[in-house]
């Protein structure tokens, strides 16, 4: 099983999911052996000579047997990545079945592969991208089974990105651009992962014979375009030198097959490189979405200062009626000409467990050693439309801000770990249930706090005390039999009894100081019982009053003799030392006695001592 590992220094990483070798390929991308998933095996196409590409030959694939979700979970840098993944059947499990399967990425659905696939992309195989924004440092890319399939991919790639691009400032960082077409209107495809040309976003460009009917002549430069490459998008010089016309008037065409529910960005891509054109308004034309026009009279030479310059405009398309997107050039002055377009959908990012709980997740999944048949894999519940982590219930937060874990149950499957202190982060979890496993270790100090109003720990390898935590007044049910718990039992636990609670503390040999239970012993494993400590109390508090009566019948007796015998401020002290010599030496006569009438001193109290 692989692990989330660390992050590559590489601002490119390409994942060769299924390979098992570090490799450069033919067009000087350097791949990596398959890293990074939580579950999963790797696999060989039927074809391998048939894929040019060394990363396109092998897969991943995750079988049902390993829990229905599965990732690849790869700790970058914060910020905005473009992220391309290779998808290919090719029968390579012999089955002649095309799976069904979801993709998400950040805990958003992004792509879904249903049976059948279309034979070419089947075959050959498909690439699929976005951009998306990393907030957690970790880009986690899922994989959900539908009904018994196994979901399979053949290479996963990240590259981080300029933050501005596409406009995200106005789109805003919660939402996801996902590729519905990248076409280079004059050249064949171009770009990682179809030639060695270089492009800073990481982007290919396909051929647009596939989303075009309409007749085709090409116009081709070789001199320098400008305002090209430039931030934040960086789109490529040589998307520029190939553009597309007409040989006479009439429009270009382009079709779309889209969700009808999602929004859509546009992005148009021009240059005017016909050298024939040496002025304003010699090549004028519309620009039609959906029948509607949405750039008047376009003029590439004006907009982009003359000629061999780049001029890039976008546009938004909302409230679409089916599910085709068309886009249309159409002439007014001269043929049309398009040098690229774009098209990405909007997704609005699913809701995401909120960082904290997801976190105690994490931390729960290992400390208990949860199996990879559960698939406790990603985010424990998004996306939404999945279902969330086996035995977790999700719901959305008060302020609507993300999800949280209410209840937890995982009850009799075979768990040997232990239970992770960081539990008591999931403040929203109302019920409890980790019975009938074999976790050992103790209950964590906390726990039963917040919400939780039914715990049920029982059938396990527990040892310890019983955390104070559990006689919670919320708490209503407390399970903890047959375990191997020890010592005094908390007051409140007994009292959750008391006032109409449940509680099971049974085939705990150890526990001890409620009704039902034995005393507990004066000394507990070197820990005082709370009877034994009552016990000490009172037991020292008797002498402690002992000792002062017998001290007052002391001084009572030698107060006539030594009526001065308290502890004196430092300068009469003198003044005493004075007086016990004299005495020695007072005569028996009458009239020789120096003891004088009590004097009141600067120090507030009365003294028997004559001043000197």
């Amino acid at each position: 099983m692989g692990l989330p590992c660390v992050y590559s220094t590489d601002n490119y990483i390409r994942i060769d999911c299924g390979g098992s070798v570090d490799f450069t390929n033919n067009i000087n991308e350097t791949w990596m052996s398959d890293k990074y998933f939580t579950g999963g095996a790797p696999a060989t196409v039927l074809d391998p000579g048939q894929f040019v590409q060394q990363q396109e030959r092998t897969v991943r694939f995750f079988p049902i047997a390993m829990g229905k979700k599965n990732c690849y979970v790869v700790n970058v840098p914060n910020g905005r990545y473009f992220i391309r993944m290779f998808f290919v059947y090719d029968d390579y499990d012999r089955q002649q079945h095309s799976p069904s399967f979801d993709v998400s990425v950040e805990g958003t659905v992004v792509f879904s592969w249903r049976n059948p696939w279309q034979d070419y992309f089947a075959q050959n195989g498909a690439y699929s991208d976005l951009f998306a924004f990393i907030h957690d440092g970790a880009a986690t890319m899922c994989f959900y089974s539908i009904a018994t399939d196994s979901p399979v991919i053949g290479a996963l790639e990240l590259l981080e990105v300029d933050e501005l691009s596409y406009d995200s400032l106005s789109t805003g960082e919660s939402v996801i651009l996902v590729n519905y077409g990248r076409l280079m209107t004059g050249y064949e495809s171009f770009g990682p992962g179809f030639t060695n040309d270089t492009d800073e976003l990481g982007r290919g460009w396909e051929q647009d014979d596939f989303y075009s009917f309409s007749p085709k002549s090409v116009l081709t430069t070789t001199q320098n375009i400008l305002n090209t490459t430039l931030p934040p998008n960086y789109f490529p010089e040589k998307l520029y030198q190939a553009c597309r016309s007409l040989a006479e008037g009439g429009s270009i065409n382009y079709v779309f097959e889209v969700d009808s529910n999602l929004d859509y960005a546009i992005w148009l891509h021009f240059a005017e490189i016909d050298p024939s054109v040496k002025a304003q308004g010699q090549r004028v034309f519309d620009v039609r979405i959906n029948n509607q026009v949405v750039l008047p009279s376009l003029d590439i030479y004006k907009l982009a200062g003359g000629p061999f310059s780049a001029y890039d405009w976008h546009f938004t398309v909302v409230n679409l009626t089916g599910s085709s997107l068309t886009i249309d050039f159409e002439a007014k002055i001269g043929p049309p000409l398009i040098c690229g377009l774009e098209v990405y959908a909007l997704l609005t990012a699913d809701l995401t467990t909120k960082v904290t709980e997801a976190m105690a997740m994490q931390a729960l999944r290992m400390s208990l050693n949860v199996p990879e048949r559960m698939g406790w894999n990603g985010d424990p519940c998004a996306p939404t439309r999945w279902d969330p982590w086996e035995g977790v219930t999700c719901n959305l937060a008060v302020d609507k801000s993300g999800l949280i874990i209410t209840n937890l149950n995982i009850s009799g499957q075979g768990l040997q770990g232990f239970i992770s202190d960081q539990i008591t982060l999931l403040t929203h979890l109302t019920t409890l249930n980790l019975s009938n496993n074999m976790l050992g270790g103790s209950i964590p100090a906390g726990l039963g706090l917040n919400s939780l109003t039914s715990v049920d720990l029982s059938g396990n390898l527990l040892t310890g005390n019983i955390p104070a935590s559990l006689g919670s007044q919320q708490l209503r049910q407390l399970l903890l039999s047959n375990n191997q718990l020890s010592g005094q039992v908390p007051i409140p636990i007994y009292s959750m009894g008391v006032h109409g609670g449940f509680i099971n503390l049974s085939s705990n040999a150890g526990l001890c100081g409620v009704p039902s239970l034995p005393k507990c012993p004066p000394f507990w494993r070197g820990v005082l019982s709370t009877g034994s400590k009552i016990g000490i109390v009172i037991g020292t508090s008797t002498a402690v009053l002992a000792v002062v009566i017998l001290v007052y019948f002391y001084l009572k007796r030698h107060s006539v003799e030594d009526d001065y015998n308290f502890n004196l401020p430092n300068q009469l002290a003198a003044r005493t030392k004075w007086y016990q010599n004299h005495r020695m030496s007072v005569h028996e006569a009458e009239d020789e006695h120096i003891l004088q009438p009590h004097l009141s001193t600067k120090f507030g109290f009365s003294s028997n001592i004559a001043p000197l």
